[in-house]
């Protein structure tokens, strides 16, 4: 009888772990299909029947932070952290805690966990957002020396790129950073950084129209919590210059 019973426990709690593992599934699903409530309800539900791993967990954070709820990110990240067993997946999680930190108003806590990251596993997702952080921080000479190591490393990348040509123009150097802005319009980077950042660099060398069109072609790429501006910020930045036009 008690073999029976400690059988049928076994059982509950592998369907249990099944269902939400493919809960979590379909979370990732609704997310990759631009539903990030629908993948946060999933993930809500799945964690709480228990039995999510680190991995999952993860991603629910990150999901989280992409939507702007950055204190529900950080509870559920903590918690991916200290059940994370592997240490590289406990550095994707970290790195993903230092974009918390950056949203949350702690630039500078952002830029030492993701240093503590580089030192020990260096991918692109890294070096994106590295890169970037060095930029915002306004240091230029460690923006531009660690986005030429980030685009030697992988210069496919349109996030990389496009750090890189925002780190030449932060250093006025303004032919390198058009270079590579054009590159990022024939690839057709969907993000609105490069439009708005290429659109900015244009007007100020005095070729304000297409500057402008540039800026406006941002306003059709998708806007995320994690967007260096949001859409609002650049619209107010493009009433701004059009108005000293007129």
């Amino acid at each position: 009888m008690k073999i029976l019973l400690i059988s049928v426990l076994v059982l509950i709690l592998i369907i249990v772990f099944k269902r939400n593992t493919l809960i979590a599934i379909r979370a990732k699903m609704l997310f990759a299909k631009g539903d990030s409530e629908g993948a946060i309800r999933c993930f809500a539900r799945a964690d709480k029947g228990g039995g999510l791993r680190a991995e999952q967990l993860m991603t629910y954070g990150f999901i989280l932070l992409k939507s702007g709820r950055c204190e529900d990110a950080r509870v559920v990240l903590n918690r991916a952290h200290m059940s994370a067993s592997k240490p590289q997946i406990r550095q994707r999680i970290k790195a993903i805690q230092a974009l918390v930190e950056w949203k949350s108003g702690s630039l500078q806590n952002a830029i030492e966990m993701l240093e503590e990251v580089n030192a020990e596993f260096k991918t692109t997702a890294v070096y994106q957002d590295l890169g970037l952080l060095y930029i915002l921080s306004g240091d230029k000479q460690k923006a531009l020396e660690y986005n030429k190591e980030a685009y030697e490393y992988n210069s496919d990348d349109l996030v990389i790129t496009d750090n890189m040509a925002e780190a030449y123009a932060l250093c006025g150097d303004y032919t390198h950073a058009a270079e590579l802005y054009e590159t990022l319009l024939e690839k057709e980077a969907h993000f609105p950084e490069p439009y708005y950042g290429y659109g900015l660099l244009l007007i100020d060398r005095g070729e304000r129209e297409r500057g402008i069109e540039l800026i406006r072609e941002s306003l059709d790429k998708r806007f995320t919590f994690l967007s260096v501006k949001s859409r609002p910020e650049v619209e107010e930045m493009l009433r701004g210059i059009e108005e000293e036009k007129k």
